[in-house]
């Protein structure tokens, strides 16, 4: 993957999507965190916190977020000097479509609408005073990549390589990662031509950008390695997260608080903020944060991990609980320091009828945006925080599977492409309809027949109906087949339902190259037809000069 200076952007919006559930509830005037605290953000940025968010979208479907924010592992060693000069550290791993799903669960209304997570904590709108369309951050980073990013401000240039050598060597030691170098940048005068008249408010800042080289259930293990184990993840099945369809695991290491803030305000004109432009819509806000942050000092670290799985709630559902949601096996205790919170959404619209646990100041349901939140420190150990609701509140359990046969071939090969759509529950679902036209779509080259799409009037609960077609490669490489689209109506609501992402790998064979060059033309068919006449030479050279193969015997002439 070639990475752009856009990534960072994309990086830092990853990380505040982790924790703005947590900034919408502690700004929420109904709902109090922790008892008898007013300095509420200053308690958790020096105690430590753990949130659980979890949202069910209007056809069951779970997106979880488990993140914890507060003092750093020792497992990172923060304290060594080859920190000296670093200003933060995120490593980001993605597995699957899960920045899609959480895109799509904020949508708009996050950057710049009256509802979201961005609106609940006052913050935005961005989209419209940056121009931002968050669709676009897809097109930044796609769905699969394991990066390391660090930044050294103000650091000479050998000595920052040196200590990012060393930070890269105590993670391998650490957690046994590999590292690949994508991008190095540094920032200073020396990059602006002298007639430019640039003044940087810094000396110099080096941005390291590397890959990790892990699987990617190495780098989730790894976030939650530095985690406090003595809340809520002591009882999480963390195999959710690396077994589901799409996931992701992120770490925000700041060494030092007090030199990330004192480098702020030199950019920004002090601790009122300069020309720094402020994110809230509501100055008390700014004014709130702003006030906090100078009390911060010390290392600080924010870590969380998410999955989007697949339906859990359906036609007959009445309930749902984290419990099922993190796939725990005992009780849930809050963090022996600091403050825990837990958080459930469900579609706005669904009538929450009860919640357990209640109890005034300590949870808290938001009917508007049908979400529930619970200060979990204030209960203590709990089986289960659970919402209840009217059955028929979901469609039945609905799957689409799309199947290859075979699953790869050579140059000129042919593919039978199934797409499969289940009604794995008791109701009926109507007026069916089934898409997969991406792949001609894509590539004008590959040949398509059969039907690609299809119309149902009706689906009962326990039937299934398939399209398939076939697909012929003329060239290899990896193909893409995007998302099949399945739309269908249940108690008059119209729902959309997609497939996943697949690709087919076309290889190449001898003849199929050789007869490809020529179709081609010069150079390739030079290129090709010339290692064919120095091969034939080279035998002739074989025969003349004289040689024993095989046992035959050739004589010089």
């Amino acid at each position: 993957m070639k990475f752009q200076y856009k990534h960072a952007f994309a990086i830092a919006l990853l990380v505040f999507l982790a924790v703005a559930p947590a900034v919408a509830a502690l700004t929420n005037p109904q709902f109090t965190p922790a008892q008898e605290e007013e300095d509420i953000l200053e308690l958790i940025l020096n105690e430590g916190a753990e949130v659980v968010f979890s949202h069910i979208d209007d056809q069951g479907v779970p997106g979880v977020i488990y993140g914890q924010l507060g003092i750093p592992s020792d497992a990172l060693a923060l304290d060594d000097p080859m920190y000296d000069g670093c200003l933060a550290m995120a490593l980001v791993s993605t597995h699957g479509e899960f920045i899609e799903m959480v895109l799509d669960l904020v949508g708009a209304d996050l950057f710049g609408g009256e509802a979201g997570m961005m609106s609940a904590s006052g913050l935005g709108p961005l989209q419209d005073d940056m121009g931002f369309n968050p669709d676009d951050i897809l097109e930044l980073i796609g769905t699969e990549f394991n990066l390391l990013v660090n930044i050294f401000v103000d650091v000479e240039e050998a000595t920052s390589q040196q200590r990012m050598s060393s930070i890269m060597n105590h993670l391998s030691t650490q957690f046994q990662f590999s590292f690949a170098e994508l991008f190095t940048l540094r920032i200073d005068e020396s990059l602006f031509p002298p007639d430019a008249n640039i003044t940087l408010p810094f000396d110099s800042i080096d941005l390291y950008i590397h890959q990790i080289g892990n699987p990617f259930a190495d780098a989730v293990a790894s976030v939650f390695s530095v985690m406090d184990d003595s809340g809520f993840l002591g009882a999480i099945d963390q195999s959710v997260f690396t077994d589901a369809p799409a996931s992701a695991a992120g770490l925000l290491v700041v060494p030092d608080m007090e030199e990330l803030i004192s480098t702020i305000e030199g950019w920004t004109g002090g601790e009122d903020g300069g020309e720094f432009l402020p994110l809230a819509e509501d100055p008390s806000l700014d004014r709130f944060l702003t006030a906090q942050m100078p009390n911060i000092t010390g290392p600080l670290a924010i870590a969380a991990a998410g999955y989007l799985g697949d339906q859990v709630v359906d036609s007959e559902t009445t309930s749902i609980g984290i419990k099922e949601l993190l796939g725990a096996d005992a009780a849930f205790s809050p963090l022996e320091t600091g403050l825990s919170m837990v958080i459930l959404q469900v579609p706005s619209g669904i009538n929450i009828t009860s919640y357990s646990p209640s109890a005034e100041n300590a949870s808290y349901y938001n009917q508007d945006d049908a979400m529930v939140m619970w200060n979990a420190t204030y209960f203590g150990e709990q089986s289960d925080y659970e919402i209840f609701f009217e059955s028929d509140e979901f469609p039945p359990p609905i799957s689409i599977e799309r199947s290859f046969n075979p699953t790869s071939v050579s140059v000129g090969g042919t593919v039978d492409v199934t797409v499969t759509v289940a009604n794995e529950g008791t109701l009926p679902i109507q007026n069916l309809s089934l898409s997969d036209l991406g792949i001609g779509a894509l590539y004008s080259t590959v040949t398509v027949s059969g039907d690609q799409e299809l119309q149902a009037l009706e689906l009962d609960g326990g039937d299934s109906v398939s399209i398939t077609y076939s697909v012929t490669f003329p060239n290899e490489g990896s193909y893409t087949f995007p998302k099949a689209t399945l739309l269908y109506e249940y108690d008059g609501v119209t729902y959309e339902k997609k497939s996943k992402t697949n690709s087919v790998v076309v290889s190449a064979d001898p003849v199929s190259v050789l007869s490809r060059a020529i179709s081609d033309g010069w150079p390739y068919t030079g290129g090709v037809i010339g290692l064919v006449a120095i091969v034939g030479i080279w035998q002739i050279v074989g025969l003349v000069r004289g040689s024993k193969s095989g046992g035959g015997q050739y004589y010089e002439v």
